[in-house]
């Protein structure tokens, strides 16, 4: 029999929630789609969903004096909090985000015993990965692509943990705010300065993190640098244009010297490594080597490379 298949586009949200993994906490915008499925590290139906929550592998809370990982910002030791969801309720807002997307609650994907089974004999879990866009045309359905991370903001007397995004037309939305706000690109260099936005806490601050709760973080066990956030958003946006990006311009001068030991490929290698926001510098080799190499091209030349 002749194997085919089709790709569907399934439209949804987010909403934050706590993966509790090995005795670790990890905050993450949990999935939610339109047909009813909802990614948690594991794409999963709603019945599923429930189970996980009640496994405490999917929560709305974490306990006072445990440690929360944002991904690309930081580790933060949780001093109190006030969450706004216990498990039932925290799975009922997660149904009444299907239902707004989904108002009819219809053609709701549930996992069959034979698509379980199917998933177990193929050692498969699937995580899809989801893509940012934007309606820029109702008529014809013209959309734009977009990406981006969470970071600590400063808005209007409060502190929230925001999640920004940069679309291919150069605009960034944040969400997580009380309100929608909208700027372009350039106009956020400033915040990224004055302090508006932030990633390091360096006293007990109160964050409100919408459909959540409020946490009061006392202390970060690691936080990334807030100019090379910015750095990360402009070149998320020059790779949704096309344009090369910091990344890849090292990525490309470290070939280059390596096809050219010269000390002038090994200053240009210097130049754009040093442009690469340092939290994103380990993935420019493998899972083993890192960045190592770079560095020994780059600050203790006369080290051999090891083969």
């Amino acid at each position: 029999m002749q194997s085919i298949r089709r790709t569907k586009q399934i439209e949804g949200t987010t909403t934050p929630g706590i993966i509790h993994n090995g005795g670790q906490h990890f905050l993450i915008p949990v999935q939610i789609y339109e047909d009813g499925m909802i990614n948690c590290w594991e794409l999963c139906d709603l019945k599923e969903l429930k189970q996980k929550i009640e496994a405490y592998w999917l929560g709305p809370d974490v306990p006072a004096g445990e440690t929360i990982s944002i991904h690309g910002l930081g580790a933060y030791r949780v001093e109190q909090a006030d969450w706004t969801h216990n498990n039932s309720s925290y799975y009922e807002h997660i149904e009444r985000k299907i239902r707004a997307l989904n108002p009819e609650f219809r053609n709701i994907f549930e996992v069959t015993p034979r698509l379980q089974q199917q998933r177990e004999n193929r050692r498969v879990s699937y995580s899809p990965q989801a893509v940012d866009f934007a309606v820029v045309q109702e008529l014809f359905y013209e959309t734009i692509q977009g990406d981006g991370f969470s970071i600590f903001m400063k808005y209007e007397g409060q502190h929230y943990l925001v999640h920004l995004v940069v679309y291919e037309n150069g605009k960034v939305a944040i969400y997580q705010l009380p309100e929608y706000v909208e700027m372009a690109i350039d106009e956020l260099a400033t915040w990224f300065q004055d302090g508006t936005f932030f990633t390091t806490i360096d006293r007990p601050v109160a964050i409100r993190i919408l459909d959540l709760g409020e946490v009061t973080f006392s202390e970060e066990q690691y936080a990334e640098n807030v100019e090379d956030k910015y750095q990360e958003l402009l070149d998320m946006h020059k790779k949704l244009t096309g344009e090369q990006t910091t990344f890849e311009a090292c990525r490309y001068a470290y070939h280059m010297y390596l096809e050219d030991p010269s000390e002038f490929n090994r200053a240009v290698l210097k130049e754009k490594y040093e442009r690469v926001p340092e939290h994103q510098r380990m993935y420019l080799g493998d899972m083993d080597s890192r960045d190592m190499d770079y560095q020994r091209i780059i600050y203790t030349p006369e080290e051999k490379r090891e083969v």
